[in-house]
């Protein structure tokens, strides 16, 4: 979908929830302070950052993102507020290698992770 869709559904519905909207480009990267980002370009634009946790899976376990089985060492903990609520947290087990498993994760995929922890 390209980006001028999205705009002409704003405009002509202004209060359309961003899960009706076309999938605009999706950008998965890890910030300079080890922070997942999750970013939806826009109109309008919409983003969510994963705070890293200390320490690895000891075991062998799934992405959440691309959904591949890899080893504990390639992967990380993340959290973030649910809704921007503080008192609920949303945890996560994703790749280190973020530009590695934006090769593999399916944009819907990350879209899914970005809506549930800004919309719900």
């Amino acid at each position: 979908m390209e980006h001028e869709e999205r705009e002409l559904i704003l405009e002509l519905f202004p209060g359309t929830s961003p899960e009706l909207l076309p999938l605009g480009e999706i950008l998965y990267y890890r910030d300079e302070e080890g922070r997942v980002v999750i970013l939806e370009k826009g109109p309008p634009e919409l983003r969510l950052e994963l705070e890293p946790l200390p320490g690895t899976a000891q075991r062998p376990q799934v992405c959440e993102a691309c959904h591949r089985h890899l080893s504990g060492s390639a992967l990380g903990f993340f959290r973030h507020a649910v809704g921007g609520k503080r008192e609920h947290l949303r945890y996560l087990v994703l790749c280190l290698d973020t530009q590695s498993c934006a090769s593999h994760a399916p944009p819907r995929r990350l879209r899914e992770i970005l809506l549930r922890g800004i919309l719900t």
